[in-house]
């Protein structure tokens, strides 16, 4: 059985799995001073933040100017913030005219320092507007910070067509417009410069050409499927012949 599962392999490397070169990819660069044209084009939004104090206010005002938001709501603290976004987020289905949440910023200042966390949706606001495509287009579908890697990686970029990187979409989402518009306010506040402005552009790293193996990701996931399989047949020829010791008492002494 184990010869015969590579011998499987063997036949899909030979005539039907072939490798493929693939040449460098270079990415064009964007801006990130506004929201995305999407996100801002789909509803008017705000933006909370806590704890609700005159400094805190000041800096995002100017960073509700930056990103054109219809205004920004202060919170005592970063629970009773999460409890109103969450809240809403549950009922975002229903029908409404006013500003949605775009999401919050919890400030926390240390010393000399600010410290801030940006809160966003569970779940992408660009797979909600997709929801009707294809089921697995978008695998994830939240932001899924606990991993840095995807589980299985691949010889090639992820997503070499897109421009922003794939999921988790942090541009589309906005979170580097929020990032970088929160980052900017802070620089204005600390060094009063009001009339300070530019633009700054991020792109994608480059990169290498490589070689696109599919059969890599099959052995990824088939292989301890073959290895089961040809192994069961030695497992179910040890039971049988125990069950039958044990029925004969072939093995049995008597004193």
């Amino acid at each position: 059985m184990p010869s015969f599962f590579i011998l499987i392999l063997v036949l899909l490397r030979a005539f039907v799995v072939k490798d493929e070169h693939r040449p460098s990819v270079t990415y064009s660069a964007f801006d990130v001073n506004e929201l995305p044209l999407v996100l801002s084009n789909e509803s008017k939004w705000k933006m909370a933040f806590a704890p609700n104090t005159s400094d805190v206010r000041q800096i995002m005002n100017m960073v509700a100017k930056q990103l054109s938001l219809v205004k920004v709501t202060g919170f005592r603290n970063e629970d009773e913030m999460v409890r109103v976004l969450v809240n809403e987020e549950q009922h975002r289905n229903k029908p409404s005219n006013d500003a949605l949440f775009l999401g919050g910023i919890a400030f926390n200042k240390k010393s000399d320092d600010i410290v801030y966390k940006i809160r966003l949706g569970s779940k992408s606001k660009k797979y909600i507007r997709e929801k009707k495509m294809e089921f697995g287009v978008y695998p994830s579908i939240s932001w899924n910070t606990q991993f840095t890697f995807p589980v299985f990686q691949n010889p090639e970029p992820r997503k070499s067509n897109s421009t922003y990187g794939g999921p988790p979409f942090y541009f589309e989402d906005g979170f580097l417009s929020i990032q970088h518009a929160v980052d900017f306010a802070i620089i204005k506040f600390k060094g009063n410069m009001s009339d300070v402005d530019t633009i700054v552009s991020v792109k994608r790293f480059p990169y290498p050409d490589c070689i696109d193996d599919p059969l890599i990701m099959a052995i990824q996931t088939i292989l301890p499927l073959l290895l089961m399989l040809s192994l069961i047949f030695n497992a179910l020829n040890i039971v049988r012949d125990i069950v039958y010791e044990k029925e004969k008492r072939l093995k049995v002494r008597k004193f």
